[in-house]
């Protein structure tokens, strides 16, 4: 009895030794935890990564079918891509070579003539036009024939863009037209008649 009731006694002694192990038994305990935090943390960032790796974008040129019928927007070239590594990327010597400057024409279509060197040298290049600053018409390497011009003076303006860099240049020539058989005829031009008060 005395001896249980001496160890009894003694308890609040021995405490310290008891807490003593518990810590050091925790350090270990403490470690595995943040040991599992961190790698669980690593492997989620590594599942966040494996789908932007293994995502695919593919870009799928759209074919528009209809033509665009603002008038605001300017026409799109349409020319086979070039080859941008063998040509000089500049617009090259370009200029209008009929009709000249200040004369007069009587032709029904008048043809304009537009001297460009295709030997090469310098990349392709388009063109669009308009007349007496009317609406742009649409990109294309081709000669110009105008129809049915009225008659008076006419200002050309040639409008010149490379396809490679999209430079533009912009020619204009001044002319007179006074041929025949440009007149609108008398039924296509409408008669206003003044309206009678009533």
């Amino acid at each position: 009895m005395r001896k249980a009731l001496h160890h009894v006694q003694t308890l609040p002694d021995k405490k310290r030794y008891v807490e003593f192990f518990t810590a050091i038994l925790s350090v270990p305990v403490l470690i595995t935890v943040i040991i599992l935090n961190v790698a669980s943390l690593r492997s989620e960032k590594a599942e966040k990564k494996e789908p932007d790796q293994k995502q695919v974008i593919v870009t799928i040129p759209s074919v528009g079918t209809k033509e665009d019928t603002n008038n605001d927007r300017e026409p799109t070239p349409k020319e086979p891509s070039p080859t941008g590594e063998q040509c000089k990327k500049e617009i090259g010597p370009i200029s209008i070579s009929y009709p000249e400057e200040s004369t007069r024409v009587s032709d029904n279509p008048v043809q304009i003539s537009i001297s460009y060197e295709k030997d090469g040298t310098y990349c392709a290049a388009v063109w669009s036009y308009r007349i007496n600053a009317g609406r742009w018409s649409d990109y294309d390497d081709k000669s110009i024939a105008l129809y049915n011009l009225p008659k008076g003076d006419i200002n050309f303006e040639l409008r010149v863009k490379s396809i490679v860099t999209g430079e533009e240049k912009v020619l204009s020539r001044s002319f007179t037209y006074d041929g025949d058989g440009s007149e609108p005829k008398a039924t296509d031009t409408p008669t206003v008649t003044p309206a009678t008060p009533q």
